[in-house]
Parts: C-alpha cells; structure tokens; sequence
C-alpha cells in the first residue's frame, strides 16, 4: 500500500504530530500538481523522503509496482483504488493527549461524529492470468 502523506520531525529526529514540536519533513510525497518540477521547487514545499529520489514520481503522477507470488496457475481479479483521507487517524487521536483547549475539544466531538472512512476517489480493475 502506498500512502501520499506528510511525516513532520521534531528537533530530536523522531515522528511528531505536535505542530509546535515540528521542524522539518520526515517524509512529503504528496503528489505534485501536475507539471511541476521536483527539482526546481521551492525548500519550502519540496519533496522530502524517497519520493525525493524516485524517477517517477513526477508532476502529476507516481508509478507504484506490486510483486505478488501467486500460489496457483489462473485468472485473477486486481482491484485498485485512489483513497482520500483528510487527516490521519493518529494525528486526530494524538489531540487526545495535549492540554484542554475549547479547539480541540470542538474539533474531537465534530470527529465522532463523522466516520473515519477514506473518500473513493478512482478505482480500477483487471484481470491477470498466471499460466
């Protein structure tokens, strides 16, 4: 599974969801507007991780390969799916644990009330034979 996200750092070098204790990106392969050039990006917004050295992960797409050993010879159904999820599951818990605001407690009851179900945004499926 591939998962288009932001990991921010604290000043330690560890995962952080505290906005106050971020310092840098960990990881940012969100997926670029299309045409946008990787390279040539502002510090500010550039891509952080592996993505920064992935040849195809461009302006406007990614490539994402999947070996699968499968255990007998036939056809086989692949589904594939585009998920969007506008927070995480554990960055909206980590709010759980910081100090009472009026904020998050508005934020944390407006979250039980919505499912933490991702947004289908495209889907396809095929067919593969295994002789």
């Amino acid at each position: 599974m591939q998962i288009y996200e932001t990991i921010i750092g604290d000043p330690d070098g560890g995962v952080t969801t505290a906005l106050l204790r971020a310092q840098h990106y960990l990881k940012d392969n969100r997926l670029l507007p299309s045409g946008m050039d990787k390279a040539t990006i502002p510090a500010e917004i550039a891509v952080a991780g592996e993505a920064a050295t992935d040849d195809d992960f461009t302006g406007g797409g990614d490539t994402v390969r999947y070996i699968v050993n499968l255990p007998a010879s036939g056809k086989y159904d692949v589904t594939v799916e585009l998920l969007y999820q506008s927070i995480g599951y554990r960055w909206a818990q980590n709010l759980r644990g910081f100090p009472f605001t009026a904020e998050a407690e508005s934020f944390l009851e407006m979250l039980k009330q919505t499912p933490f179900t991702p947004a289908l945004i495209g889907q396809v499926s095929l067919e593969v034979s295994q002789p």
